[in-house]
Formats: C-alpha cells, sequence, structure tokens
C-alpha cells in the first residue's frame, strides 16, 4: 500500500521516526493507527450485540400486540385502584 500524506503531517511523521524509538515511518503509523483500531474493534463489537438483540426480539415469541399491552396495563392500573387507600 501507499500513502501520500499531506506534507505537513509527512514531515510530522518523519520527524518522529528521526528522533528515534521508531525505525520507520510505517511504524509511527502503526502505533498512532493502534488506538483507533482498538475503538474500531470495540465499536463492531458492540453494534454485533445490538444486531444479535434486535435479532432476538424479532424472534422472540413472546411478542404482543399493542391492544394485549393497553389490556394489561388497565388490569394493573384497576387492581391498584381497587388496593389505593381512597379507593372506597
Amino acid at each position: 500500500m501507499t500513502l501520500r500524506l499531506p506534507k505537513d503531517i509527512d514531515a510530522l511523521v518523519q520527524a518522529r521516526a528521526d528522533a528515534g524509538g521508531f525505525a520507520t515511518a510505517e511504524e509511527v503509523l502503526r502505533d498512532a493507527m493502534r488506538p483507533w483500531l482498538e475503538a474500531e474493534q470495540k465499536r463492531q463489537e458492540s453494534l454485533r450485540l445490538i444486531r444479535e438483540k434486535i435479532a432476538q426480539g424479532d424472534t422472540d415469541p413472546s411478542d404482543i400486540g399493542a391492544a394485549e399491552v393497553s389490556a394489561r396495563l388497565d388490569r394493573i392500573a384497576a387492581s391498584i385502584a381497587k388496593t389505593a387507600p381512597d379507593a372506597a
């Protein structure tokens, strides 16, 4: 792979390599890319987990419709109303 960097970035990379600690400009770039790669791997894993949860939800047989949710909430509300101190 061949990369053409802007002159200012190229100069920074080369200066870092020349200063020691890195044998080549490629090593400087590899080191600079490491945090981005780690963050990208975490992002990809998060997306994978989200997609997995969505797929589980799509195939969940306990999926109920809005009417059933409303009916359940009405039953809960009625039950609470019966036990409330001022329900008499």
